[in-house]
């Protein structure tokens, strides 16, 4: 996993947090993946990363932190089809963007090349230019069931985390084996637009 920190902090006053409505325009649309992709808005809990058990106590520590301030269920855009992922967009005052930040940072720094002990994970560090603030990206590849008893595929999750403003937008890519990393980095760059599109139309 990789932390990629490129940006500086806004100069002045900081934004005000997202509103509800807000966080729903900032949401993936069917029309800006294109054809051969579906999206389905509802609320889920995108944080799954303490799942994956590491021998090492700060990468371990670092999935566990990250888990606990990007956990819980909010309002998400779920895709599948010849893209497929999820994309959440998180909001809040300067002490919130900071621990969203820090515990983003926290898994890049502490988790790269770090093997785990369950499901087969294995984290890395990605790179990718700076989209908003900072931006902070990595992934994780590890071995899934569909169901108990099905055979195991291997699974490829690659994040990009962005700050902006008062808002911090996860997007995570899941592949196959084969890495789709450019298109990951694309459709991140248009979950960030039109986050910075709702902040536009506050004039």
């Amino acid at each position: 996993m990789e932390l990629v920190l490129t940006g500086v902090l806004a100069v002045g006053a900081p934004a005000a947090p997202l509103t509800k409505a807000e966080m729903k325009r900032a949401l993936l649309a069917d029309k800006d993946l294109g054809k051969g992709v579906a999206i389905l808005t509802m609320d889920l809990d995108g944080a799954f990363l303490s799942a994956f058990r590491v021998d090492e106590a700060r990468c371990m520590d670092a999935l566990n932190s990250y888990d606990s301030v990007f956990g819980g269920r909010r309002p998400s855009a779920w895709f599948f089809g010849e893209v497929s992922g999820l994309q959440q967009v998180f909001t809040g005052g300067p002490a919130t963007i900071k621990q969203l930040k820090t515990a983003a940072s926290k898994v890049a720094v502490s988790c790269d090349g770090q093997v785990g002990f369950r499901r087969g994970s294995e984290f890395k560090k990605k790179k990718v230019a700076n989209l908003g603030d900072a931006t902070y990206a990595f992934e994780v590849t590890f071995d899934s069931a569909r169901f108990p008893g099905a055979d195991t595929n291997t699974y490829v999750s690659e994040f990009v985390v962005v700050a902006y403003k008062s808002s911090v937008v996860v997007y995570q890519g899941l592949t196959g084996t084969k890495s789709t990393w450019p298109t990951t980095v694309k459709n991140a760059k248009k979950a960030v637009a039109k986050v910075k599109k709702v902040y536009a139309r506050r004039g």
